[in-house]
């Protein structure tokens, strides 16, 4: 797909959502007058008139700013956010034109945020969205095969791991999600343990020793010892997808166009960060793997892989995994699966229900 087309379509459908609701409340307040909450946001002491709400920009782009001073007396001290990075500080009210530059920033749905302070010292806010596409054209790259190995054709792939050479898979649907010790020549279980039916299991990973596996609904991370024993569960919101680690945080899929950083002590969200490539967003990121400093994820239901910069989220490469799923015989499901051997620098490719896995370079 183009990426003005793209752009244009977004912009196009945003454009008529948002006139949808300003004819829908004018009509309701009988065409006298504008509906409560922007009758209230006239009365702020500062607006901001550009960037629009909902805007869309490239990294890189300069992005003019307008903003509105009602009364400067009320509105001191003002600086200007974007996802908590401060892009502009100490403006004055009789400067209020001016345009920052965004190549530093992250991609996705951020938050401008423009913050000052009352003549009584109460630090007010005014906030709206804008949206940043990647400034690079992703890679194109294919996968090459270098060896061909056995899977078990049960294992509905939803995590596959290596922890100090030794291969660890999880796998999905009620009634037989299991986390097993995988021998990655002849793809036989060397031990595993079952999940109760009630569980749907979905990625792991392992950090210092402890095993986490996330659950698909049941909004369940499990923790295990080396010896498989559970020692330990945390909630979380929403479902879970893929899980890896950077050797300090988890890092966690769900299924939408973000990946999120986890303290592994606590399991609260320590960083989140869109992933966005120069057309549109990434969604259904499942199964995850860091390689060499880069996030690679598997998008559900297709046979791609996206190569994610972590620091701005910018999806660097897409994988055309196509030739693995075409060498699979009728009755398997969706391509899910990568693991990464730091011991050999080998690359590993499976699916769920796949009677096989792959060695691999991406190229």
């Amino acid at each position: 797909m183009n990426k003005i087309n793209t752009k244009s379509l977004f912009r196009a459908t945003l454009f008529v959502f948002a006139t949808g609701i300003f004819l829908f409340a004018f009509n309701r307040c009988g065409g006298d007058t504008p509906p409560d909450d922007v009758a209230e946001d006239s009365k702020s002491a500062v607006e901001i008139m550009a960037p629009a709400n909902n805007e869309m920009f490239t990294l890189g782009d300069q992005v003019e700013v307008e903003l509105k001073v009602n009364d400067a007396a009320e509105a001191s001290e003002m600086k200007l956010y974007v996802s908590d990075i401060l892009v502009s500080d100490n403006i004055s009210a009789d400067q209020t034109s001016f345009t920052f530059d965004s190549k530093d920033l992250p991609v996705g749905n951020l938050l401008l945020k423009l913050t000052y302070t009352s003549s009584t010292g109460e630090e007010l806010s005014k906030e709206q969205k804008i949206t940043f596409f990647s400034d690079i054209d992703p890679v194109r790259k294919t996968v090459k095969i270098i060896e061909q190995l056995p899977h078990d054709p049960e294992a509905y792939t939803q995590g596959l791991e290596f922890y100090k050479g030794v291969m660890y898979e999880s796998t999905g649907q009620y009634g037989t999600s299991y986390l097993g010790e995988i021998n990655p020549e002849s793809g036989t279980i060397i031990r595993k343990k079952d999940l109760s039916s009630e569980y749907f299991g979905e990625g792991i990973t392992i950090l210092d020793s402890t095993i986490y596996q996330l659950t698909y609904q049941a909004r369940k991370c499990f923790k295990y010892d080396m010896d498989f024993n559970l020692i330990g569960e945390f909630p979380y919101s929403g479902q879970g997808w893929g899980l890896t680690n950077d050797g300090k945080h988890l890092i966690m899929s769900n299924g939408s166009d973000k990946i999120f950083w986890r303290d592994p002590e606590t399991f609260d969200i320590v960083r989140e960060m869109y992933v966005f490539d120069d057309q549109t967003s990434a969604t259904q990121m499942n199964e995850l793997e860091l390689i060499d400093g880069n996030l690679f994820a598997n998008i559900y239901t297709t046979t791609e892989i996206i190569e994610i910069d972590t620091s701005n989220g910018k999806i660097l490469s897409h994988i055309d995994c196509s030739e693995i799923a075409r060498l699979q015989p009728a009755g398997v499901d969706h391509f899910n699966g990568i693991a990464y051997n730091e011991e050999d620098g080998k690359t590993y490719l499976t699916g769920k229900w796949y009677p096989y896995k792959y060695v691999v370079k991406f190229e």
